[in-house]
Formats: structure tokens, C-alpha cells, sequence
């Protein structure tokens, strides 16, 4: 089996290719770093030779919609169009939970990852959907980007964040055993009120930033699992934060 990461160099790609490698899958990283530019196709179609699956965990700093739209999008459109010729037969996105319920998707951002789920399905390759819920490594960030005027904004509504690790493996599951066509979903073990974590996460880092507990723009339940889903095992590293 040979698998071709689009993004494989990044923070879920590296570890992925390692997981894929010690399973006995040859792997092809497809980044710029790789001289492969995924949007214009430059050194794509030579990637894809002999390739059986495509993993696309390709991320975006625009958060802008027409940004997003336009850049997960082409990816996919790009990615199908030389996918085909190569014979692909196997397309994984790595999605978020909740933008396919299609009510959190008034940030920009989420449309774009939208697009690209609405992209993948209507695309010629057989694809499955990975939607997993915010990682937990990444939530210090997502406080920063919360932060106003040296405050931080926290909604009160639900995140249920998860190990990156558990995330990969599942991705390396749907490369070696998940039949195209599957959604799969992947939440942590614990949920939680975003104020409530984001305060627990700055007192054990000795932040004294103020968190302020602000009304959410999206239902409670946006960015969380609303049906069946895989739960991950590895619990939030910060004991004693009351759960939602």
C-alpha cells in the first residue's frame, strides 16, 4: 500500500507518515517543503504515481471565507484531478465536528472547511470524512486567539477536545481497514464549558490573563459530537476542571 499525505510535514502529517511507516505503508509526503505545491499541481502528478490513498490534512492560516473556500476547494479539485489519472481509489479529509451540521459555519474558516467536505463527496475518488474536535495540544492557542485587549473572551459553550495522537491513529485506521465512504467522528473523553477550560489551562500555566465569559454566537453544541462518535481515551492533562 502506498499513501500520499497532502500536508505531510505538518502537525497531524509527520506523526501520521511515522504511524503509516511502522504499519508497512509506503508513504509520499506532498507539501511545499516537498516541492509540491498541492493548489497549482506543480510536482503532484509525479507524487501520485503507484499511490493508493490520499490523506489530506492540508490546513490554511486564512480565516477569511473567501480565503478558506478558495483554498480547500482547489485542494481537492486539484488533488481529484491528478488523483484520477493516477488510479487513486481513496480519498481521507481530515475535518472539524460540527461544520458539517452546517449551523457553526458563519465563521470563515468553517466555510471553507464545508466546501471542502461538499467538494470531497461530489468528487470522482471514493472518500471518507474524518471529523475530529479540537486537539487538546492546541488549546492555549485557541486562548490567544480569544484574547481582546489583554482579556479573554470565552463563550459559554462546549468543547470536548482530543489527544492529536488519537486522532493520527484513527487516520491510519481509515488508510489500512475503513471502506471509502465512511464519516467517522472523534471526540475526547471529557466536555467541557469553554470558560471553564480556558481559566483551569491559564492558572497551570500562571497566566493571569481574565477570561470573561461572553455569549456564544453558535448553538451550545456546535463544535461537538451531536450523534455517534469515536471517544478517545486520553483525558484533558489538567485534573479537577468541572465537566459540561
Amino acid at each position: 500500500m502506498k499513501a500520499f499525505i497532502a500536508g505531510g510535514r505538518g502537525r497531524v502529517g509527520s506523526p501520521l507518515a511515522d504511524s503509516l511507516e511502522a504499519k508497512g505503508v509506503e508513504v509520499v509526503s506532498g507539501g511545499l517543503d516537498d516541492g509540491i505545491d498541492v493548489i497549482s499541481g506543480k510536482g503532484l502528478a509525479e507524487a501520485l504515481v503507484g499511490v493508493d490513498t490520499i490523506v489530506n490534512v492540508l490546513n490554511t492560516p486564512r480565516f477569511d471565507a473567501e480565503g478558506a473556500i478558495s483554498f480547500f476547494e482547489g485542494a481537492i479539485n486539484s488533488l481529484t484531478a491528478e488523483g484520477e489519472r493516477a488510479g487513486v481509489r481513496h480519498h481521507i479529509v481530515l475535518s472539524i465536528v460540527g461544520v458539517g451540521e452546517g449551523d457553526a459555519s458563519d465563521i470563515g474558516y468553517y466555510l471553507g472547511k464545508v466546501a471542502q467536505e461538499k467538494a470531497v463527496r461530489s468528487a470522482s475518488i471514493p472518500a471518507t470524512i474524518i471529523r475530529a474536535t479540537q486537539f487538546q495540544s492546541y488549546v492555549p492557542a485557541l486562548i490567544d486567539q480569544h484574547t481582546v485587549e489583554g482579556k479573554v473572551l470565552a463563550p459559554r459553550s462546549f468543547i470536548q477536545p482530543v489527544e492529536l495522537g488519537e486522532v493520527v491513529e484513527l487516520l491510519a485506521e481509515a488508510v489500512t481497514t475503513l471502506e471509502p465512504g465512511s464519516v467517522v467522528e472523534i471526540a475526547g473523553p471529557e466536555r467541557f464549558y469553554h470558560d471553564d477550560l480556558f481559566r483551569a489551562t491559564l492558572a497551570d500555566r500562571g497566566d493571569d490573563r481574565e477570561v470573561v465569559t461572553v455569549a456564544g454566537q453558535e448553538p451550545l453544541d456546535a463544535m461537538v459530537p451531536r450523534g455517534p462518535y469515536r471517544t478517545g481515551t486520553v483525558r484533558y492533562p489538567i485534573a479537577g476542571i468541572p465537566t459540561a
